[in-house]
Order: C-alpha cells, then sequence, then structure tokens
C-alpha cells in the first residue's frame, strides 16, 4: 500500500487511474486547498519546462581558459606555513634546558634536606646532626599475654633498643641450629 506522500504526487502528475483515482479523490475532499496545490504545481512544472535550457554560451574557449587558469592558480598555491612547537631555534632549546635545569636544582634543594638527616617534619634537636642513620621503631606487640615489649632511645648514643621482659631463659651454651 502507498503512502498518502506517494499517491499525493502521484495524482499532481497524473499517474492514478481508475477506483485508485475515485478513492483518493474522496480522500482529498477533506482537503480543500489540494485542488490549488495541484494547479499550482502543475504551473511550475510547465513553467521550468519551458526555460530549463542554459543559455548558450559565447567564446567557450575564453571562459574554459579562464576557469583551467583559476584551478591552476588555487592548486599550486603555497599553503600557509603554521609554526609548530617542535621547531625551536637553538637559542630557544638552549633556554629551554636552563630552565628546566634550575628547576630540577631549586626542587631537589627544597625537597631533599642535605644538612639534617632527621626524618621530614621531626624535631632536629632529638636527632644528632652527625648521625648518617636514622631508625625508629613506631609499634611494638607480642602474641604472648606474658611477654612486654619496650622500646630505648638513648639520645647521646643515638641508639635504640628493644626489651622484651618474660622470655624463658636460654643458656648460652644452648645451640640454635
Amino acid at each position: 500500500m502507498k503512502t498518502f506522500e506517494e499517491r499525493y504526487t502521484a495524482w499532481i502528475d497524473g499517474k492514478l487511474s481508475g477506483p485508485e483515482l475515485a478513492s483518493f479523490e474522496r480522500e482529498l475532499e477533506t482537503i480543500p486547498e489540494a485542488g490549488d496545490d495541484k494547479v499550482s504545481v502543475q504551473r511550475l512544472g510547465d513553467l521550468l519546462r519551458r526555460h530549463s535550457e542554459a543559455p548558450a554560451l559565447s567564446h567557450e574557449d575564453f571562459f574554459s581558459h579562464q576557469i583551467m587558469h583559476r584551478i591552476a592558480a588555487e592548486s599550486f598555491a603555497a599553503p600557509p606555513v603554521a609554526r609548530r612547537w617542535w621547531s625551536w631555534s637553538l637559542p630557544q632549546l638552549v633556554g629551554a634546558g636552563a630552565a628546566s635545569l634550575l628547576l630540577a636544582a631549586v626542587l631537589f634543594k627544597t625537597l631533599i634536606p642535605i644538612e639534617s638527616t632527621a626524618p621530614l617534619g621531626a624535631a632536629t634537636a632529638l636527632y644528632p646532626a652527625g648521625s648518617n642513620y636514622f631508625a625508629e621503631i613506631v609499634d611494638v606487640r607480642t602474641s604472648d599475654p606474658g611477654i612486654s615489649a619496650t622500646t630505648i632511645y638513648d639520645i647521646k648514643d643515638n641508639v635504640t633498643v628493644l626489651w622484651l621482659d618474660g622470655l624463658d631463659y636460654l643458656p648460652a651454651s644452648y645451640k640454635l641450629d
């Protein structure tokens, strides 16, 4: 079954006939401007058929020559050169390298302190300046409730001792194999 638009186009072109034409015209009785639309479309079609010829060109060779000349000029025109970010000159590269080294040195100096071996954020009075190493016991726990663990730190000697109290005695002659 054809859609309304297909039947309407066929009706305007005069291609409907017989019972199909009669049923479609009964359907068009609800659209009052259909008849006027058909007349205006047919007039437009006649007008286009009468005046659809293109005017004849005088001096076709001259016209073709101008077109070919314009095409050649546009195809050989140099495209605008865009400057790319990687096409730096030597002074620009040297300046960028020097700026990068300066930034690296500043970050190294501020983020990695060399004078003190104290941990970041620790009070430097607790840690001697001559110490090259630092150890800190953060948490001590034992699984046996009869054994207690304690840490002792000596500032003068820079020594941390882990004291375990409640272990069974092992003689010095005991072999640990």
